[in-house]
């Protein structure tokens, strides 16, 4: 009898099964419902009932049923990843979690639940950790595109756009016309410079998903970055009639009428976006750009104030934008956080922007520069402080026989690596740097580091610690006829002037080898003056 039963609701639970895969829900119900009155201890009914749950989003009934079936067959992995996926649906984040660790307490290896996981741990504000375990879903099943598009956008987030946009590829590759993951390929795509082939992603999720507001936003910040101005403006008009709630549309629409040159219609458009968001520092700092533009100096320091509060460490130069007011004294220096958060962000494309856009030949002349002025042109120790991706690296290392990098962007730092010029390279601040490694260097070259600075007896004073006596320190500046000593430009960057350079140098106990006019970079079209330095340590008195 026993067996007869048996048999029977095995067949009644693969016909219910069939009919659930087969796209016939109410038919499967029925079935599942049928087996719990008549076997109310057979799991696989229970399970039945809370994927159909699931189905329609009934999180809380889902875990009911899931609930049971655990209770009667535990230790089954399936019964846990859906136990899982219906306390996320119920806002049960950590349960949720335990669950999806449970399954891979059993099967280490299962890619599903490292996904989920992963998920939830990025819900929970835990990006390394989701990471990992997206990491390891992938490996486990390379199949896995929802794993694939989740890393993409992990790794977007934080900054490494060259392995997102692998990732994301992948997804397509497996999940092609996905919106999601055109939108975040797209996104990464122009974060790395290839500004055509993200217009042509990110114009296919438009294509698909006409009413997505965050693909048009995307869409206009990539034409924007391609001087495409009208067609920018025509999508951050229609992201913000479909989402006028959404801060990220109004901010691109503010910066597209910015580079137009519509200044009181982008601090209208920024204004939007601090009402929408007012906790987010980046539209109180456009506002305040584009009040001091507009010579509305009040409101710009009110706004660059409220920068500063939101962000003590002055991740976007409020300060400085607050001293260009008039308001405020100029500071010595911009902020480490900065200076910091401008080149990680910029670490993707700045090979290109800098040497194709600005023209920049700073590592060029300095190489000439220092062939003229050193004795010794061989086995020399040299740093290269401010290193950024390494675009100094091939001038210098015909020069030494040991090679140092070091700069404040651990981004730049990472990209510098890949060039496998280095010796060995070192994320630090440069003074504390240099006064860590005292008579440590025959040579030390900084490219476009010291336009971040503006008074320079700290880093003078620190260099000459760092280099040996008769060593050489050489460096480019931005150069001011307007000031006796720097000022601070409308970019952020600072200006010396060549008297100062030279009185600077002398105090610090240095003399001067080369001391020029030069032109390191170009911007809008037009030659930024500069000066070549190349300075030499004199040798310490003897008592």
């Amino acid at each position: 009898m026993c067996a007869k039963v048996a048999t029977n609701t095995a067949a009644v639970f693969t016909e219910a099964m069939r009919a659930y895969e087969g796209g016939k829900p109410g038919e499967a119900r029925r079935l599942a419902r049928r087996l719990v009155e008549a076997m109310p201890h057979f799991g696989g009914a229970h399970y039945l009932l809370g994927l159909l749950a699931l189905d329609q989003n009934q999180g809380k009934r889902a875990a009911t049923h899931l609930a049971t079936a655990i209770a009667i067959t535990p230790g089954q992995p399936t019964l846990h990843l859906a136990m899982g996926r219906a306390l996320e649906l119920s806002g049960e984040i950590v349960e949720a979690g335990l669950h999806f660790r449970t399954v891979l307490g059993l099967y280490p290896h299962h890619a599903e639940a490292h996904a989920r996981l992963a998920h939830l741990l990025l819900k929970q504000g835990r990006p390394d950790e989701a990471i990992s375990h997206c990491r390891q879903a992938v490996a486990a099943d390379p199949g896995h595109a929802e794993a694939w598009h989740t890393l993409g956008a992990l790794l977007q987030e934080q900054g490494n756009h060259n392995e997102a946009a692998q990732c994301l590829r992948r997804a397509l590759q497996l999940r092609p016309a996905w919106p999601a993951a055109l939108n975040n390929y797209g996104l990464a795509l122009k974060q790395c410079g290839n500004l055509e082939e993200a217009v042509t992603i990110l114009e296919g999720a438009v294509d698909i998903r006409p009413d997505h507001a965050g693909s048009r936003t995307n869409l206009a910040s990539a034409y924007r970055a391609m001087g495409e101005l009208q067609q920018a403006h025509h999508h951050a008009e229609i992201a913000v009639k479909l989402a006028p709630r959404d801060c990220d549309g109004w901010l691109e629409l503010g910066l597209v009428r910015q580079a137009q040159g519509h200044d009181e219609g982008a601090a209208a458009a920024f204004d939007h976006a601090t009402a929408i968001a007012p906790d987010q520092i980046k539209p109180w700092f456009c506002l305040a750009e584009a009040c001091r533009t507009l010579g509305q100096v009040e409101r710009a320091a009110q706004a660059y104030r409220h920068c500063l509060t939101l962000d003590p460490d002055d991740s976007h130069g409020a300060g400085l934008g607050l001293a260009l007011t008039g308001i405020a004294d100029t500071p010595q220096r911009a902020p480490q956080a900065y200076v910091r958060q401008l080149f990680d962000d910029y670490a993707d494309r700045f090979d290109s922007a800098l040497v194709g856009a600005l023209d920049y030949r700073g590592p060029a002349l300095l190489a000439e520069a220092l062939d003229r002025s050193l004795d010794r042109k061989q086995d020399l120790v040299v740093l290269d402080a401010g290193c950024g991706t390494g675009l100094a690296a091939p001038v210098l290392r015909p020069l030494a026989a040991t090679l140092h990098g070091m700069d404040l962007s651990p981004a730049m730092v990472a990209k510098a690596k890949q060039r496998q010029i280095y010796d060995a390279l070192f994320e630090a601040d440069l003074e504390s740097y240099l006064n860590r490694h005292p008579d440590g260097y025959d040579l030390i070259v900084a490219a476009d580091v010291m336009v971040y600075l503006g008074d320079l007896s700290a880093p003078l004073a620190a260099a000459r610690n760092a280099l040996h006596d008769g060593g050489t320190l050489a460096f480019t500046l931005e150069r001011t006829e307007d000031s006796e000593s720097y000022m601070l430009g409308a970019k952020h960057r600072y200006a010396h002037s060549r008297k100062y350079v030279a009185q600077q140098a002398e105090h610090a106990g240095f003399t001067v080898d080369v001391l020029e006019d030069a032109v390191t970079r170009k911007d809008g079209g037009e030659d930024v003056p500069g000066l070549l330095v190349v300075l030499r340590k004199k040798a310490r008195k003897s008592d």
